[in-house]
């Protein structure tokens, strides 16, 4: 195990941490802001592509992750910040000693998968639009990214088939490159 991998399970550690801190309920909102910002971010983030390209003379693919990146985190944010306040709702009930233990617990197996789909979305939108041969082989050597891409599997109904098409072709660059450098 390499230390991208190590850093992506400190990421996943940190969601995990986030679950618990927060609770059931606000990381639920989390994990459908995550579903919601995959939605928007892969319909909407083009626009903000173009006009980083145009400002800053970044290439097409680096623009398309930073937009995508973007777009996914501002609207997963907003839908999270709506579950806060129905979290705040809900605190009085939530604070009871064991719905309190099991609320910690369910944010925080909710806190992984949705740390494991961020991770996957991103990826997920790497692998379509890859930045460099480097991080790329990082992706492709490391022992966590599939398993974050199978958990990004489950919001693929919400990605467009243009971005589907984009992956797959993707993959296929990236089962060509050599396995040692």
């Amino acid at each position: 195990m390499g230390l991208f991998d190590i850093v992506l399970l400190i990421i996943i550690a940190g969601f995990a941490m986030f679950g618990i801190w927060f609770g059931f309920i606000h990381t639920l909102g989390s994990l459908l802001g995550t579903a919601v910002g995959a939605f928007v971010a892969t319909r909407y983030s083009a626009w903000l592509a173009t006009w980083i390209v145009n400002i800053t003379g970044w290439s097409d693919n680096t623009a398309t992750v930073l937009s995508f990146v973007i777009v996914f985190m501002v609207s997963n944010r907003v839908i999270g910040f709506l579950f806060w306040m129905v979290d705040r709702f809900f605190k009085p009930l939530t604070n009871l000693p064991f719905i309190s233990s099991l609320n910690r617990l369910l944010g925080l197996v909710l806190g992984v998968f949705e740390g494991m789909i961020t991770l996957g979305l991103i990826f997920f939108v790497i692998e379509a639009n890859p930045v460099s041969d480097t991080f790329m082989t990082w992706i492709n050597e490391s022992r966590v990214v599939p398993y974050t891409i199978g958990a990004a599997n489950v919001l693929m109904p919400l990605i467009p088939d243009a971005l589907k098409e984009a992956q797959a072709q993707a993959e296929k660059i990236i089962n060509s490159l050599p396995t040692q450098l």
